[in-house]
């Protein structure tokens, strides 16, 4: 019997008992569907708890420069000027529990004295106003860009853009208000901060001299390595330091942090695919379940086909085409209905969508492999019967 022929008659046999076979192709859908989704939902956590663990940026790190000498501005310019690696670099002295104030309400809150390039290091967004101008940089102006939380428990749900709040005693300007960005996994509000200029801070604030951070933003992922060989060389020959001395200086990465996020998000992403994969396993055990029922129904037309001629491996082709009939449309409905449950969610969530045609490749070869490994007992037990006894079945 023609393959095409075959299909035809298992697409017809099915038609005839669509409630029973949308009720058994319901295990499959439901098995493709919860796949679909936990692959994207694991992608889309994983985004998320990336950019919760990049304390210092998304391909950024951290220098630390020696006691003895401490980083510039000089360095910063220089490195974001010379080295096609490194895309930003930023100064950055951080002042913790500083006093801030406006009219009675008062709190205690982190300071970042910064360049402009800390911003794009970091990811912050602007909601309301600007970054620092070089004007206001080089003039050492009063003004400030605050985070959400200071933003809202300060001047309120409006924008807070030529507001004036009081700093460690002083009035600054509000210039800029950034984008919300939650809590840390520790609990920590990242939104709770001011940042304002580098020179302005230690010149109206602390004129001493502070240990300074410089934060460096790479290109991309791939200079990274490039751009931490390039601080090494750098610190060492601006430190004076001969091929036996150790680094006076620390660089700081996302590694450990990273390491640990990857592990925990390709841990529960399995764990969640291997339970939704369950679906798919008693989906497939409720299909042999009906093939079998089928079998038993169809003993007599399957004697008569026999008799005029069918040949044992036509009878078993027709009831695993069948099977695989059933899981093929039940993996299809499964892909859309998972994508759409997945969309509808993140979008609720404000997460990042992520189209996985690998795991739709997986998902509906799955579902094929279940049918034909679920569907081949009872097309077996149909193409063994014997014709006489077949037609005498009633």
């Amino acid at each position: 019997m023609k393959l095409s022929i075959s299909i035809h008659s298992a697409i017809t046999t099915l038609k005839k008992n669509r409630t029973r076979s949308t009720l058994t192709s319901i295990g499959i859908v439901i098995g493709v569907a919860s796949v679909i989704m936990m692959v994207g939902f694991g992608y889309s956590a994983k985004i998320v708890v990336r950019q919760k663990v990049f304390s210092f940026g998304e391909n950024a790190v951290v220098v630390q420069g020696s006691p003895k000498e401490f980083i510039t501005a000089k360095d910063s310019k220089y490195l974001r000027d010379n080295f096609y690696e490194i895309k930003y670099a930023s100064l950055n002295t951080t002042e913790k529990n500083i006093r801030i104030s406006k009219g009675s309400k008062v709190a205690s809150t982190l300071l970042n004295a910064v360049e402009n390039d800390f911003f794009q290091i970091q990811g912050w967004k602007l909601k309301y106003g600007s970054y620092f101008s070089r004007e206001q940089m080089d003039n050492l102006e009063n003004v400030v860009i605050v985070g959400d939380t200071i933003r809202k428990n300060f001047i309120g749900f409006t924008d807070p853009v030529g507001q004036e709040i009081i700093i460690d005693g002083k009035p600054f300007r509000i210039i800029g208000s950034l984008e919300p960005r939650g809590l840390t996994f520790t609990q920590t509000d990242f939104d709770d901060f001011v940042a304002m200029p580098y020179m302005t801070f230690h010149s109206r604030i602390k004129n001493e001299k502070i240990r300074t951070e410089l934060f460096v933003g790479a290109v991309d992922e791939q200079s990274l390595g490039k751009a931490i060989n390039i601080l090494k060389s750098y610190f060492r020959q601006k430190y004076n330091q001969t091929a036996d001395e150790k680094d006076d200086f620390v660089i700081l990465t996302n590694d450990e942090n990273l390491e640990i996020a990857e592990y925990i998000s390709l841990t529960l992403s399995s764990l969640l695919i291997g339970i939704a994969s369950i679906s798919l396993i008693v989906g497939g055990i409720g299909i042999m379940n009906i093939m079998l029922v089928s079998v038993s129904e169809r003993t007599r037309e399957i004697g008569i086909r026999m008799a005029i001629g069918a040949r044992n491996r036509d009878i078993l082709m027709q009831f695993i085409i069948e099977s695989v009939t059933l899981c093929v449309l039940g993996g299809i409905t499964g892909i859309l209905l998972g994508y759409l449950i997945y969309f509808i969610i993140i979008l609720m969530l404000g997460w990042q969508f992520y189209f996985s045609l690998l795991s739709i490749i997986i998902s509906f070869s799955f579902a094929c492999f279940v049918g034909i490994f679920f569907g081949y007992y009872p097309a077996k037990k149909a193409a063994k019967l014997n014709p006489i006894d077949a037609l005498r079945y009633e």
